[in-house]
């Protein structure tokens, strides 16, 4: 995806996400997320835009956007969406390429930011909707990049157990042409986009697959073939 596909995203998926958590109690359960409340989520998810947004108006020289009050009741949706306008804001400002603070050092570029608030979003927009009965799929592009965002980054932010020993999953994605093998090692884990043999395959919309790889429940059926064990090893393998 693009940046401005990303910017696009980011847009969208914070107003879906303000829409969720406005219609209803911000102490709500997240089922998705176990102890937490919508207030909980929803402050997580100002924290995460407040943080992004501050680290391009340093990498552009641009004056800090405000960082209103967190609110203690009901006012959340407006203090919610008031951070994503900041935070969309200052992606539209920010050049693609502009080189910025990251914790990643293979990309220090804009268009990281871009990619990951847009990825997050998508994800704790679903958690939002759980609590309100109303979730709805990532759109399979967006998905798509999601998969490759795991694989490829979130993967190297976390320790290994040390568990795994080269146990493997197939992913293939039903509404695309695309598809994914990961290997679980002790130190690493490796995806190559590849079909192949592996210890579990797993077949559904790229959204749903999506949805697994982050713990969440799915909206359409995967299938599952092969040995179970290589999932709950992922699971060990990867929180995010």
């Amino acid at each position: 995806m693009e940046y401005a596909e990303f910017e696009v995203t980011v847009a969208l998926e914070m107003a879906s996400l303000v829409e969720s958590v406005a219609v209803g109690s911000v102490s709500a359960p997240v089922p998705t997320c176990p102890g937490w409340t919508i207030s909980d989520l929803g402050l997580h998810v100002g924290q995460f835009c407040g943080f992004w947004t501050h680290v391009l108006c340093e990498g552009t020289g641009r004056p800090k956007t405000p960082y209103p009050e967190e609110p203690k009741g009901d006012d959340l949706a407006n203090w919610l969406g008031s951070l994503g306008y900041y935070l969309l804001q200052e992606l539209r400002a920010t050049p693609s390429d502009k080189e910025v603070w990251t914790w990643y050092e293979s990309d220090k570029s804009a268009t990281f930011v871009a990619r990951r608030c847009a990825n997050e979003l998508a994800i704790h927009r679903y958690d939002a909707q759980s609590a309100r009965g109303t979730c709805a799929p990532i759109t399979p592009r967006l998905a798509a990049d999601g998969l490759d965002e795991m694989l490829t980054v979130l993967v190297s932010v976390r320790p290994r157990t040390g568990e795994a020993t080269g146990e493997t999953l197939h992913l293939h994605a039903t509404d695309s042409d695309a598809e994914w093998l990961i290997a679980l090692h002790p130190e690493r884990i490796d995806m190559t986009p590849e079909h192949a043999k592996a210890d579990l395959a797993l077949r559904g919309a790229v959204s749903d697959l999506e949805l697994v790889l982050y713990g969440r429940p799915t909206i359409g059926k995967v299938e599952h073939f092969g040995n179970e064990w290589a999932l709950e090893l992922w699971r060990r393998e990867f929180r995010f």
